[in-house]
């Protein structure tokens, strides 16, 4: 159930559509596992993308803002059950780059976009008034455990 939460400048509907079909792809070819019960369809279903504009007089790093500064900051917030940091680090190498080309930030400006990760246990999350830890049987707990 991954959950992508993007504070960026403001956006267009198109942007924020292109953005997050493209994201949703990207975090499909991740997150995937033919192991798993849930199917790439099934996970595609279940990824969330929820954007969080700022406009410009509202975020200042070092006290100025990003127009000031001459750059876009991108922060990039993922949730998602058991991610190991072997995991962490396949994301933040593999979305970096593409959150750099979604965003238009120049490779030489890449410390501008941050990735934050929320791994949680299945018992802190519910889907449907059921723990998630309730609905996904042992051997599916295991092998994201083990297999990412």
């Amino acid at each position: 159930m991954p959950y992508l939460k993007i504070t960026s400048p403001e956006l267009n509907s198109e942007q924020c559509k292109i953005i997050s079909e493209r994201l949703t792809l990207e975090i499909n070819n991740l997150f995937y596992n033919p192991k798993a019960r849930l199917s790439r369809e099934e996970l595609r279903e279940r990824t969330t993308v929820h954007f969080v504009p700022y406009a410009d007089n509202l975020l200042f790093i070092g006290g100025k803002t990003p127009k000031e500064r001459g750059v876009n900051d991108i922060t990039l917030e993922l949730s998602d059950w058991y991610m190991s940091v072997k995991q962490q680090r396949k994301i933040a190498k593999y979305l970096t780059p593409i959150l750099a080309e979604l965003f238009k930030v120049q490779l030489e400006k890449i410390d501008n976009i941050n990735i934050r990760f929320h791994s949680y246990p299945p018992t802190d999350f519910a889907v449907g008034g059921k723990l998630l830890s309730d609905i996904i049987p042992f051997i599916g707990k295991f092998a994201k455990r083990v297999f990412g």
